[in-house]
């Protein structure tokens, strides 16, 4: 319900695609996931 939905949904569902977060102890709670870089892609 965090998100504002009134029933548990899937992980795999599409609204929470960009959502996805992780937990660092270092850094003392929940973070978005790093964006890494796709392999074979111009760098900028």
């Amino acid at each position: 319900m965090a998100l504002g939905f009134k029933k548990p949904i899937k992980p795999d569902d599409p609204r929470l695609k960009g959502k996805e977060t992780e937990y660092q102890a270092s850094r003392g709670g929940w973070f978005p996931r790093e964006k890494k870089p796709v392999p074979g892609a111009p760098k900028k």
